[in-house]
């Protein structure tokens, strides 16, 4: 009997033999829990910042497709002439054109955080009018802009407004540099002839 009785007690586990299995699983299933919450909130940083990154390279991508294609045509603002290309104060505004399509007067401005793309209704206007602004970069504290001349100077100031225009030489380059909300500079020099 006491064979029997030996063997009944050998099948089972002990209430220590228990507790310990379950002390392991629950520290195998912490680990792993912690693990991949680790691996989602990387994956979620990552994805964050290579959206920021292709906004920022479509936003420069689009800016040299537009200044490629600035026209040297000058443009009137009621009985005042502008220059073809104008720079002032980290905004700009010039007259772009593609292949079977109008010029359009367009420009680039800094505002709140964020650099918008301005759109004119007309080339030529009888009085200023207040363009049409899409947000084409977000979270930018600062941006800096400048075009090279061809001494290889880089100006902050390009065109001068007035009756009777003096148009300079197109850019030879433009320089922007944008001060992220993290404090991250990113510079891009665009050639331009």
């Amino acid at each position: 009997m006491s064979a029997i009785a030996g063997r009944a007690r050998r099948r089972g586990f002990t209430l220590i033999e228990v507790l310990i299995a379950l002390a392991i699983m629950a520290t195998l299933a912490i680990t792993g829990y912690r693990a991949l919450s680790g691996m989602l909130e990387g994956e979620q940083r990552v994805s964050e910042e290579r959206e920021r990154w292709r906004g920022l390279d479509l936003f420069f991508a689009r800016l040299e497709h537009d200044l490629g294609h600035a026209l040297p045509r000058a443009y009137r603002i009621g009985n005042t002439a502008m220059p073809a290309l104008y720079l002032r104060d980290n905004a700009l505004a010039f007259v772009r054109g593609n292949l079977g399509e109008p010029p359009q007067r367009i420009g680039y401005r800094w505002q709140e955080g964020r650099i918008d793309l301005l759109y004119w209704p007309q080339l030529d206007a009888p009085a200023a009018t207040a363009p049409a602004a899409y947000p084409v970069a977000e979270g930018v504290d600062a941006w800096e802009v400048s075009f090279a001349n061809r001494a290889g100077e880089w100006l902050e100031r390009w065109g001068e407004v007035g009756p009777q225009l003096d148009e300079p030489p197109a850019p030879r380059g433009a320089r922007i540099v944008l001060t992220l909300h993290d404090g991250t500079r990113v510079e891009r020099v665009l050639a331009l002839q």
